[in-house]
């Protein structure tokens, strides 16, 4: 045995506890020899799965570690362990010798530096499958040139300013040849190939790498094609199908996707005759603005102000064309009803002033076609406000009604309202909100 009971004895006898019989002693000392086995065999474990030929402190202090022993302290793997024997009358005792510590060379001694405090940062390591080029991300390396036979790219300084490289975009040859063969599709003249393209675009869950494209290609064809109606709508159909995507991540395009939109929605003309459906094209861009304000408003607070900004401004100059009018009333009215009761509403008897004088040009007939669409424009405006108005009753279509109502909308926009259905109820709403505005004003 590696233990004798000499020894269990000696152990047992420091921690107070005497006369130990000869059958527990043998027993405790077999017990910790097949322990110190156990313990040794797991060391080796470690040992032989570092790669090791010798065992350390370490190895024993893991296998101790995995029995759910507390490790052995006081010993370091990096330090030689050196016993020393000494003889007593009964056996021979091994010990380490402990370092004898100076106290006053210890006091006299200066005080460590202060370590530095622990900090996080965080940083990019990708954005859309490009690794952007700064301290903390690992230099890129070229493919045709070995990084070692590459001179050190250094920013270059021009009057002062400091100039970065760009961060190269590699595509892979499929996503190439994906995006040339979507972008073939959508001018194809068969409406099957094209639908196909944007059911592609719309679900699709790999080409997050193609989004930059498609946004840029989606802002290059609105600019180049301002008169060519069926080529606008393509552009707009490949900007739902990016928002529709659940596998995408726009938000940061947000700002180059919203110019195209708005370009298609107020711009003074889209195709090449009048007569043309360019207002489907402009009704389409003003409900994907007021999804993208829906979706990414409570994001980016300013969004809507500043695009209901624009609207407004373009609706309430009378020098811009009655297409640029009609985009703005129905971009206004898809952001919401109280936008209408706030901005549109109050603003309706002065530009019907502003229309009717336009539309009795006669002999302008495109200013007479363009003043209808946005005349139904307004209607659908008021219609917009009624159905928000559950709650109010409707009233009785009569002359004295229709007087009250022609002093908040106007003569021919009130007289249009009485040829509808719905008039009582949409003049219930329309003065509902006209006394509610009325009454703010006046607590002011």
């Amino acid at each position: 045995m590696i233990y004798s009971k000499s020894t269990i004895k000696n152990i047992a006898d420091s921690i107070g506890v005497p006369k130990l019989k000869d059958e527990i002693t043998s027993a405790m000392a077999q017990d910790v020899e097949f322990r110190l086995h156990e313990i040794i065999t797991e060391a080796m474990k470690f040992m032989r799965h570092s790669k090791r030929t010798k065992l350390t402190v370490t190895d024993i202090n893991s296998a101790l570690r995995v029995r759910n022993v507390e490790p052995i302290y006081g010993f370091e793997t990096g330090r030689p362990i050196k016993f020393n024997k000494t003889a007593t009358a009964l056996e021979e005792i091994y010990y380490v010798d402990d370092e004898v510590i100076d106290l006053d060379r210890l006091m006299e001694e200066p005080l460590p530096s202060v370590p530095l405090e622990v900090v996080y940062t965080a940083h990019w390591l990708a954005i859309e499958g490009v690794q952007p080029r700064i301290q903390q991300n690992p230099a890129p390396i070229d493919e045709e040139e070995p990084a070692a036979k590459k001179p050190a790219k250094t920013p270059q300084r021009q009057d002062s300013v400091e100039t970065i490289p760009l961060v190269k975009h590699v595509l892979s040859k499929e996503l190439q040849l994906y995006f040339e063969c979507i972008t073939e599709s959508l001018v194809s003249p068969d409406p099957l190939v094209k639908s196909t393209a944007l059911e592609s675009i719309s679900i699709d869950a790999g080409i997050h790498q193609l989004v930059t494209y498609f946004v840029q290609y989606v802002a290059m064809t609105v600019k180049n094609n301002l008169n060519n109606l069926s080529t606008l709508n393509t552009a707009m159909a490949v900007a739902k199908a990016l928002r529709r995507n659940p596998n995408l991540f726009v938000e940061p395009y947000m700002h180059q996707l919203i110019p195209s939109l708005l370009t298609c929605l107020v711009s003074k003309r889209l195709c090449e005759s009048y007569t043309e459906d360019h207002w489907s094209l402009r009704d389409g861009a003003a409900e994907q603005i007021a999804e993208i304000c829906q979706q990414f408003g409570q994001s980016y607070h300013t969004l809507q102000a500043r695009i209901t900004r624009t609207l407004l401004r373009a609706f309430l100059d009378p020098t811009k064309p009655l297409t640029t009018h009609y985009g703005a009333i129905v971009g206004l009215t898809k952001l919401g009803v109280s936008i209408i009761k706030v901005l549109v509403l109050p603003n309706i008897k002065a530009y019907m002033s502003l229309l009717d004088a336009e539309m009795e040009k006669r002999d302008n007939q495109q200013l007479i076609y363009d003043g209808a669409h946005c005349q139904t424009a307004l209607i659908n405006v008021l219609k917009t406000l009624a159905r928000d108005s559950d709650d109010i009753e409707p009233v009785g279509v009569t002359i004295p009604q229709r007087s009250r109502l022609a002093e908040v909308v106007g003569d021919t926009l009130a007289r249009l309202v009485f040829d509808d259905p719905d008039a009582g109820k949409i003049t219930a709403a329309v003065l509902a909100a006209n006394k509610e505005a009325k009454a703010k004003e006046t607590s002011k």
